[in-house]
């Protein structure tokens, strides 16, 4: 699908492959630029060049974890003051972990959290801290405390959950961040509004990435077998996030506010 995304500038988190380098793809092919965070640096460097070379616009790397709340201050900055003010955020860094309750990991438990949803947390709070004074300074020369919402530009969050969310088996700390997202979705959706911020967050079910093709191919093939008898429309491709994600981000998704969307491959009961 073809988006007009030109003068925009997204910041997608886990960008350098999977659902994060598609997204970020799109984006570049619609026009925008693009800033990417992940903590693999030589993939990251690799997926930018990659996409540097599919625009005129700015492409940059940025490495580091997004659970460092120092770092992510930092790189903030960095990017809107290197490439400009972020129009679209996507929050699509993540980690799995699997484990039962009754083998709870600790280690596993806490990273997970870390990243999967205190690393959107944190990295929300960076960017929208710099959108929420961006407005308030330009409503103090008008002498009003807040900006009339439509004044201010539109601007959308993105926040990749799972089909998971819902509950899986064997994946406690990974279901428990999903489930935490799509809440903290809820909630920003109704804290933005008011400075025209949109906030969505959609649930993808099994997609084909490389680190779940990698999974898919243990026991001779037999894990893939499964989950593709288990999804009606089989195993996703990543185009089927990246293009209702754009969606949210365009202007045909603008009357829209606080969507939890499921990309459930015809499943309507978890993965």
């Amino acid at each position: 699908m073809k988006w007009n995304f030109e003068g925009k500038t997204a910041l997608i988190t886990g960008g350098a492959s999977g659902i994060g380098k598609q997204i970020a793809m799109d984006m570049v092919k619609s026009g925008a630029s693009v800033a990417i965070i992940d903590l693999d640096a030589n993939l990251g460097e690799k997926t930018a060049a990659e996409l540097q070379q599919l625009t005129k616009g700015k492409v940059k790397f940025y490495q580091g974890s997004v659970a460092e709340k120092s770092f992510v201050d930092q790189t903030i900055a960095s990017i809107f003051q290197d490439i400009g003010e972020v129009d679209f955020l996507v929050n699509c860094a993540g980690i799995l972990r699997d484990f039962m309750i009754h083998k709870f990991d600790e280690k596993k438990w806490d990273l997970t959290i870390d990243v999967n949803l205190k690393g959107v947390a944190v990295v929300s709070q960076a960017v929208v801290s710099k959108w929420v004074e961006i407005s308030k300074k330009k409503a103090e020369e008008k002498g009003e405390k807040y900006l009339p919402v439509l004044e201010n530009p539109p601007r959308v969050i993105v926040n990749i959950a799972s089909m998971a969310a819902d509950g899986n088996m064997g994946q406690l700390a990974y279901s428990a961040s999903k489930a935490g997202v799509v809440g903290m979705t809820l909630s920003m959706s109704k804290e933005l509004n008011r400075y025209n911020i949109r906030a969505h967050a959609v649930k993808p079910t099994l997609i084909e990435t490389p680190i779940i093709g990698d999974l898919l191919q243990k026991a001779d093939g037999k894990f893939r077998n499964m989950y593709e008898s288990k999804i009606p429309f089989g195993i996703g491709k990543t185009s089927y996030v990246s293009d209702p994600v754009c969606f949210l981000c365009s202007e045909g998704g603008y009357f829209m506010n606080g969507c939890i969307i499921p990309i459930n491959g015809g499943k309507l009961d978890g993965l």
